[in-house]
């Protein structure tokens, strides 16, 4: 590029000399004409010494090298472009920090139009694109545009808490501040401003994590533990010689110590899903085999339990969803573990994976109740057709659920049936547990029931593909 530019201003030169040669020219022979015309010079004389100068003006442009010429342009083009590369150097680093930089950011020009946005940014408002749009159009926070207005206007920095519309909801906080692109030249200089975005999700979950953990571990474990203490205290009084009475008493403190523990567990296990509900998971998972290691890994209990298990899936259908698997592999077991303790005795469960909706299992007979999303309100809500969705559906036999029931079947410790889930060793957390892993992986969740016809439980994901 620089030997073509050189040649270029050579050239450039080469014409504008040959230019002023004949310049010099037709003005010399004009001025030896006047002359002869005048009668100030014999025609001869001022033919000698037109043709001395033009032999001088020659041989002056035939040894000036058209590159000395050339120099004195060459030197401040290159002197230009120098500074247009270090300008150009300036801005791929600042643009390469941006794409670097882990949490959103934006640049408004002086009509709140995005200039750029950093992939951060992108995936923050889920758009593959987001240069050249309005900024209000582009995230759907009026109190962080008018800030950015204000910024704009004002040439002051401020910042401002929000919090995003969506499946799952998140608190930020917006930094806005002015840029001063031409500190030099102020006449030159539109106004910008500098939107940076920091999540503060993960912060405002752990602090509503560790009330949540508080108030619910100490409204659940008051009764076992006062349970646990009148046991110490009779077992130090009058039954303290009594055989019988202490394997009685040190077998209910078990179970009583063993369902506090089962209930310490799934609280953490819901903190941790709550903790990190707001980040998607990247992992490829294909559903029908999740679902069969699950079956797999629950065969101890089937047999203890005397349950019939019924797996059916799409042979070699795509069932690959992004998902995190072990929360995923947690949810299928909540489902079959309450299908065998609730389905009947002994308990039959049909559990199948596959394309689209799952299917109702309900479709004769009297009407079933239903509550949570269907598969049609998920598709609705990713955007996708039904047959894009994927499912898993885990179905009991049992008495049923109550119609008042099932809205509040996903609430923590909401018991349908207190003592037989106390004895069947249930904490009241496992749908809560599921309904939180489905909306991590934006799902939906779905609960069929209808009394005597036992009910199902459906979760909806997104095809991976």
């Amino acid at each position: 590029m620089q030997d073509d530019l050189a040649s270029l201003i050579r050239n450039t030169a080469a014409r504008v000399r040959a230019r002023d040669f004949m310049w010099a020219v037709g003005i010399s022979a004009g001025v030896c004409a006047a002359l002869i015309v005048a009668g100030l010079a014999d025609w001869r004389l001022a033919l000698a010494g037109w043709l001395a100068f033009m032999a001088a003006l020659a041989v002056r442009y035939r040894f000036s090298s058209g590159r000395v010429w050339a120099a004195p342009v060459q030197r401040i083009i290159e002197t230009e472009l120098h500074a247009q590369e270090a300008e150009l150097a300036r801005l791929r680093m600042v643009q390469g920090v941006a794409r670097a930089l882990p949490e959103p950011l934006f640049i408004l020009d002086a009509d709140g139009q995005v200039e750029h946005a950093n992939p951060a940014a992108r995936d923050l408002v889920g758009l593959p694109e987001a240069t050249g749009r309005h900024f209000a159009a582009v995230l759907r926070a009026p109190s962080v545009y008018e800030a950015a207005e204000t910024v704009l206007s004002s040439g002051e920095p401020t910042s401002v808490e929000f919090t995003t519309l969506g499946g799952v909801e998140r608190t930020c906080r917006a930094y806005i501040a002015p840029i001063d692109t031409a500190a030099d030249k102020p006449e030159q200089s539109r106004p910008r401003a500098l939107v940076f975005i920091r999540d503060l999700t993960t912060e405002r979950r752990l602090e509503q994590m560790r009330a949540d953990f508080i108030a619910s571990a100490s409204h659940e474990l008051r009764t076992p533990l006062a349970s646990v203490l009148g046991f110490i205290e009779t077992l130090r009084g009058h039954a303290k010689d009594d055989p019988e009475a202490q394997e009685k008493f040190l077998s209910v403190m078990q179970a009583q110590a063993e369902r506090m523990q089962r209930l310490v567990a799934d609280l953490m296990s819901l903190s941790r899903i709550e903790l990190n509900e707001h980040v998607p998971p990247r992992e490829s998972v294909d559903l029908s085999d999740l679902a069969s290691d699950v079956i797999e890994s629950l065969a101890p209990l089937f047999e203890s339990a005397g349950a019939i298990i019924d797996f059916t899936h799409e042979e070699g259908a795509d069932t690959k969803i992004r998902a995190d698997r072990d929360e995923v592999f947690q949810a299928i077991q909540n489902l079959i573990d309450n299908a065998v303790k609730y389905g009947g005795d002994p308990a039959m469960v049909k559990i199948s994976v596959g394309h689209g909706a799952a299917p109702t299992p309900f479709s004769d007979g009297a009407p079933a109740h239903r509550a949570g999303d269907s598969a049609q309100q998920v598709a609705a809500r990713l955007g996708v057709s039904v047959d894009d969705l994927v499912y898993v559906q885990v179905r009991d036999f049992g008495p049923g659920i109550e119609r008042a029931d099932l809205p509040r079947l996903t609430e923590r410790f909401y018991r349908v049936n207190v003592e037989r889930s106390r004895k069947s060793g249930g904490t009241g957390l496992g749908l809560a547990i599921v309904k939180h892993i489905v909306n991590r992986h934006k799902g939906g969740f779905q609960i069929e029931s209808r009394l005597a016809g036992g009910a199902a439980f459906a979760c909806h994901f997104r095809h991976a593909g």
